[in-house]
């Protein structure tokens, strides 16, 4: 049984076939007045790829990679594969699409993130500063800024702002509120940016200063992907291989 199907079963409501499932936050603090506060699932698919570990979602289109396999999946809304691309990398952990639709993929190795073409070649790179023993990249995203937010997963858990241009660091904070980091993501609709904790459930919104101000816990089996289309927030989870799709309201 799935996280998702026993949350569902100890529910007195809120799981009926009329009646979707709602999560609401946990904690909200003043800074989100006037947010949405509830996520509401609207679908959940069985997902054509191993292991799924972020997600990203560009010009209508959804866009995931495995840290099993070195390729950028391109999948239409059920998370069926539509196309591929071999990558030029090892154990992919964080996906990244700018403006100009280059992906942007992080090395937990050598602790770069990447551009890549649509080939799947190598172009560019920023190096990251992270703290010794960190475990590595671990999510990225772009903001309204047009400046890359990379994401370590713990020890300890930060984000960092770079510039995408020149790869200079403009802000860093540990993220104190949460055991690790597994996915990093931007909202343009709401202009806050979202963060997944694997092994607390958890989705997170932060402000500007990458203070949590809302976060919701999430009936998800190691969530390890998180991509906004507007109000719709897609969630990728890595064992169970699944997509699940919720509302923001």
């Amino acid at each position: 049984m799935s996280r998702l199907t026993l949350f569902c079963a100890l529910l007195i409501t809120g799981c009926a076939a009329s009646d979707p499932l709602e999560i609401p936050a946990d904690e909200v603090s003043g800074k989100a007045d006037g947010l949405p506060t509830k996520l509401k699932l609207k679908d959940d698919h069985r997902m054509d790829l191993d292991e799924p570990s972020d997600l990203a979602f560009f010009d209508g289109t959804l866009y995931a990679v495995s840290d099993k396999h070195s390729k950028i999946y391109e999948l239409d809304n059920d998370g069926d594969v539509q196309d591929v691309i071999d990558v030029e990398a090892q154990d992919l952990e964080a996906l990244a699409v700018d403006d100009d639709g280059h992906f942007w993929i992080g090395d937990e190795a050598d602790k770069k993130i990447w551009r890549v073409n649509s080939d799947g070649e190598r172009k560019e790179s920023i190096d990251v500063d992270v703290d010794d023993g960190s475990s590595g990249i671990e999510g990225l995203a772009f903001d309204d800024d047009g400046d890359i937010l990379v994401g370590t997963e713990k020890n300890p858990v930060k984000l960092i702002k770079l510039d995408a241009g020149s790869g200079d660091q403009k802000k860093d904070k540990t993220l104190d509120f949460a055991d690790d980091l597994s996915a990093v993501s931007f909202n343009p609709d709401d202009g806050h940016i979202y963060v997944l904790s694997d092994e607390e459930h958890k989705l997170f919104r932060l402000d500007s200063d990458f203070d949590k101000i809302t976060s919701w816990k999430l009936p998800i089996e190691h969530p390890e992907g998180l991509a906004f289309d507007g109000d719709t927030v897609y969630i990728a989870s890595d064992s169970e291989e699944r997509l699940y799709v919720f509302e923001l309201d």
